[in-house]
């Protein structure tokens, strides 16, 4: 872009911050008003006259007084404030370069519309202004027509999909021109916080985009210097790479530059993609020559219907002016995440009679490893989204149930889509991420579920794998059935009893095998033996008797060693798919030893409360109540709770174990941890609100996010599972033979 003089002094510039909505708090967003003011503040800076900044915001109120001090005489940001503005105000505006600033939430609406968002929007009805008609606007009568030589268009705001469900709660977004454009040459630089289908994130109170791009205007103004905004631009999109090798952050800003300084070029859809290597070379030419032949000898007329659908998925405009050449048409999809499985797509659909054949297949996998489309996978993470974080934890143990313990991310829906996407796919198979679904919504009610259902069957039909996939989806019930009806008093387990002997960590152990009133001795080992040779003697057995994630295993126990960590005893020890015991099954402790006989009906009492209570009905002991008589006290006082739950530290554990096993109480939950950092809050939220007979199961799952991220309060979980009417068998003779 070439460097010219320019009169500050004839820019004027429009900045909008919203905040405070007017709906729920969650709605509110703290930072708009604090990024408004520090653009205001560099506009200033330059030599931009105050009166030639309008600011409109709606802030919250512990913003109100810094928003006064620097623009005293700001506007509502409110739908009637925002189009006078833009509709009415700016045609009288003298200026030479209009700089337009936007702050707050923005949304994905039906069509790929982008809304950003007015302060009357409430959680049941989203209005907003359209931003794509935010750009045609400033090529109408409503800028001067002989005036305004450049504008420069600022945006930070989330351009998420709404959930599934949701879109009928947004209005269609206001669209702010409604006139033909009679400038259609006026040079136009958008620069916008993200791509399509993502969120714009906020730290420390600021937007990160306006933080790097405030960074960047005052790197480049140095010295009173006109901003080159290309260099600008670049400086922004090297912070965020560098935050996505740092953080893993999946933000990536884009840019539109129409026309700027009359330097007619093709449009530029975000970060510069880095050059194609050779090999990748070979590849797009390979894409492109396929895609030729299926077009045919005139590709005109196809070529435009397909970048019609690509428009749709993209939304944003093509890479040229007119019908994209199949080159343009391959090179637009591969600047866009998912962008060539949604070419691979438009073109199945066009030429439904020649597939696409596997030569451009593979092209198309080793140019992007992507195999949903931009709309399959803005579905996927709306539907994730409307799962609370524990339901994205269970997805996470459905895929671990699936193909073992791998780091997923259930915190955030977009990288946690990215990750089951990217789980190793099988040629020719059904894609893992398709088994995934299936088995978390076979075992799980709710819109949500049924979605997530709908969702995967369109994306087997389109790969050709609709009956695969249904064969899938019966197995996947029927273990869904078999696991419901057999119910956790019927279900089956595996029972261990463990003997302290011999020197050191050495034990004797039995193994039983129970499903109902049936059981079976697997295993007596009466010689003492090293923890490495239990470990690997119990794993054989599990491997032969147990299923995974179904099968609970009770370890039977003295009080001393209900601390054993035994849920974190590998399985496959040294090998690659090594794992924990407590993350392929539920894993509890049971003890005998402090259960007097005259008190068993406390303890039947309160194991039949297990049933219709939930981990809410939990007796929390907190940590100044540690000794046998507190404890028993405590209990008694909450004689209809079926168990207790305490994050004590581990010198006071012993006499919390010793009164709950004499005073019959079935479920205890703890932190293993030597000085445990949970309080009740945090623990309840762990546990969650499922039925109390799902505790086992939950904390199944809770291990296999410790398994994944060390730090995770999950791991050191231990619960105490003892159901009066699954005794331990009559012990065996444990004597040498």
């Amino acid at each position: 872009m070439t460097r010219a003089p320019h009169d500050w002094r004839r820019t004027h510039a429009v900045i909008v911050a919203v905040e405070r909505y007017n709906g729920s708090d969650d709605l509110n967003l703290d930072g708009p008003v604090h990024d408004a003011v520090g653009m205001r503040k560099w506009l200033t800076g330059r030599g931009v006259p105050a009166e030639n900044i309008q600011l409109l915001a709606s802030p919250l109120e512990h913003n109100r007084a810094a928003l006064e001090a620097a623009h005293p005489h700001y506007r509502p940001a409110e739908r009637a404030d925002v189009r006078r503005v833009f509709q009415d105000e700016l045609r009288t505006i003298d200026a030479d370069w209009l700089w337009v600033y936007w702050a707050g939430h923005g949304v994905q609406t039906q069509g790929g519309r982008w809304s950003l968002l007015y302060p009357e929007t409430r959680d049941t009805d989203l209005q907003g202004a359209d931003a794509d008609s935010l750009i045609d606007l400033m090529r109408t009568e409503h800028l001067p027509w002989d005036g305004v030589d450049r504008v420069t268009v600022i945006i930070d705001a989330c351009r998420q999909a709404l959930p599934a469900g949701v879109h009928e709660l947004a209005d269609t977004p206001d669209l702010l021109a409604r006139t033909a454009q009679i400038r259609p040459e006026r040079p136009v630089y958008w620069m916008r916080a993200c791509q399509a289908g993502a969120v714009a994130k906020q730290r420390q109170g600021t937007g990160q985009f306006t933080s790097a791009l405030l960074r960047q205007l005052h790197a480049a103004a140095a010295g009173g210097a006109e901003p080159d905004l290309d260099r600008v631009w670049q400086g922004v999109v090297e912070e965020f790479a560098r935050a996505r090798d740092a953080d893993g952050g999946r933000q990536r800003p884009t840019v539109y530059v129409s026309d700027w300084n009359q330097d007619v070029r093709p449009v530029r859809l975000g970060p510069p993609a880095p050059p194609l290597d050779p090999e990748k070379l070979r590849f797009r030419e390979t894409l492109v020559l396929e895609a030729s032949g299926l077009l045919g000898p005139d590709p005109a007329g196809p070529a435009a219907r397909v970048a019609a659908r690509l428009r749709m998925e993209f939304t944003e405009a093509p890479p040229a002016r007119g019908t994209p050449s199949v080159e343009e048409l391959v090179d637009w999809a591969l600047a866009h995440e998912h962008g060539i499985a949604t070419l691979l797509h438009a073109l199945d659909e066009l030429t439904p009679d020649r597939r696409i054949g596997a030569r451009a297949r593979e092209a198309c996998r080793r140019l992007q490893p992507q195999w949903l489309t931009c709309a399959e996978h803005t579905e996927l993470v709306a539907l994730l989204a409307r799962l609370d974080e524990r339901g994205r934890e269970d997805v996470v143990a459905a895929a671990h149930q699936q193909f073992g313990p791998t780091a997923l991310p259930a915190h955030d829906p977009a990288a946690l889509a990215d990750a089951l996407e990217e789980l190793v796919p099988r040629p020719h198979q059904l894609p893992q991420l398709l088994s995934v679904v299936e088995h978390f919504a076979a075992f799980t009610e709710g819109a949500v579920a049924a979605e997530l259902r709908t969702w995967a069957q369109a994306c087997a039909v389109r790969l050709g794998m609709k009956e695969v996939l249904l064969d899938h989806r019966a197995r996947a019930a029927d273990r869904a059935e078999r696991a419901r009806t057999a119910g956790p008093a019927e279900g089956r387990s595996i029972q261990i009893r463990l003997h302290p002997s011999g020197p050191g960590q050495r034990r004797a152990y039995e193994v039983w095998s129970r499903r109902g009133a049936e059981v079976d001795a697997l295993a007596k080992v009466d010689t003492p033996a090293a923890p490495e040779e239990m470990r690997r003697g119990i794993d054989a057995l599990l491997a032969a008797h147990a299923r995974a994630t179904e099968t609970v295993v009770e370890f039977f126990v003295p009080s001393t060693d209900l601390e054993l960590d035994v849920h974190r005893w590998p399985l496959d020890a040294g090998k690659p798919q090594e794992r924990s015991l407590g993350t392929d099954f539920p894993v509890v402790v049971r003890c005998a030893e402090l259960r007097q006989p005259e008190r068993r009906h406390l303890w039947e009492r309160r194991w039949s409360r297990v049933s219709g209570a939930t981990p809410g009905d939990l007796h929390w002991l907190p940590g100044h109540t540690h000794s046998f008589a507190q404890v028993r006290a405590a209990m008694e006082r909450q004689e209809t709770a079926p168990g207790a739950m305490t994050a004590g530290p581990a010198r006071t554990r012993s006499e919390i174990f010793t009164a709950c096993l004499f005073d019959g109480v079935p479920v205890l939950v703890w932190d293993t941890g030597a000085e445990p950092s949970l309080d009740e809050r945090q623990l309840r939220t762990l546990l969650g609100s499922e039925p109390l007979e799902h505790l086992p199961q939950r904390l199944r799952k809770l291990r296999l996010e410790g398994d994944a991220d060390d730090g995770h309060p999950g791991r050191r979980l231990a619960l105490l599972w003892d159901d009066p009417h699954r005794p331990l068998p009559e012990p065996l003779d444990l004597s040498a033979p």
